[in-house]
């Protein structure tokens, strides 16, 4: 009820300024014009991930772009080595630092801003209050009306990083390339050698990340299947395991660690989101349920299983790399 309440005022708003504004019409948006871009995708870890396609095809296709990026305050870190981004601001959630946020926004005087995913009433408020002559948005959004360019969805199974791809597509760019983006520093590679080697005593030879919770429990492989799955990798493979959950799934993690006989390290919080990313890059295969460390692993070019039920499989594949 509150988030519908302020959709309605945050639509109010808009219309009266939209109203009294001189909005630049799509057709004559002019690349050569551009200087800076501001990119938005402030929801989930996936999401995030899902937009580096899209951000890669801007700067490749635009190199003189000077393009910035908002997301959520929790994934700034898996953005902060990427050499197609520029700035980095935060959405700290819907809080009084939204006024702070969108002052900043508005002195870097964007001439684009392209909603390629974010929660309304935020993402439109924002990308509004920049006051870029040109918005380029989703066509379903209830506050498209301020867009210069609205995309509409025209396959509900398309995967999404092409659905984020046919964003910044409106404007010229794009890539062949629609791997996902996580770029680590070497020093964040030399701390997983340095955590793997004190947790395990050694270099493990072969090691295998199991992600056994996630985002939600309707989406968990049975525990004890992921306790049969840990066990054979030992016995025949002589796996160590990797075992990555947070703070809040913690216990169900160590408790699926202890039932195999052999050596794990669950993450379980104790480790930076840089970090964790690290750990995975080291290993060799990644088993795990629709969460956000799936969307790491394929970022990071490690052979992944996906176990995905309780949805439409086409639903849920069109979130996984194409």
């Amino acid at each position: 009820m509150w988030h519908k309440f302020l959709l309605f005022l945050t639509k109010c708003f808009l219309q009266c300024q939209s109203a009294a504004a001189t909005s630049s019409p799509w057709e004559n948006f002019d690349p050569q014009q551009v200087v800076r871009v501001l990119l938005i995708s402030m929801t989930g870890l996936g999401d995030t991930l899902f937009s580096t396609p899209a951000l890669r095809a801007v700067k490749t296709t635009y190199p003189t772009w000077q393009i910035d990026f908002l997301c959520h305050q929790r994934w700034p870190a898996l953005l902060s080595h990427n050499p197609y981004i520029n700035q980095i601001f935060v959405y700290p959630g819907r809080n009084w630092r939204l006024i702070s946020l969108a002052q900043a926004l508005r002195r870097k005087n964007y001439d684009l801003v392209i909603i390629l995913h974010g929660n309304d009433p935020e993402a439109t408020l924002l990308a509004f209050l920049t006051k870029a002559p040109y918005i380029i948005g989703s066509g379903k959004s209830p506050l498209a009306f301020v867009y210069a360019a609205k995309i509409a969805i025209s396959d509900p199974y398309e995967h999404a990083i092409e659905r984020r791809l046919n964003y910044v597509r409106c404007c010229g760019a794009d890539t062949p390339e629609k791997q996902m983006d996580i770029f680590l520093p070497r020093d964040c590679l030399d701390k997983a050698d340095a955590i793997l080697a004190k947790n395990f005593g050694r270099t493990p030879k072969l090691l295998i990340a199991l992600h056994p919770t996630g985002s939600g429990a309707y989406k968990w492989w049975p525990q004890e299947y992921y306790i049969r799955l840990g066990t054979q990798l030992y016995q025949e493979h002589q796996a160590d395991l990797l075992i990555i959950s947070g703070k809040s799934d913690r216990v169900v993690a160590e408790a699926i660690a202890q039932q195999i006989p052999g050596p794990s390290l669950v993450t379980g919080g104790r480790f930076s989101l840089l970090a964790v990313a690290g750990l995975l890059s080291k290993c060799r295969l990644f088993v795990g349920n629709d969460s956000g460390p799936l969307h790491m692993a394929l970022a990071l070019g490690i052979p992944s299983l996906a176990l995905i039920g309780a949805d439409h499989p086409r639903v849920r594949t069109c979130h996984l790399c194409p």
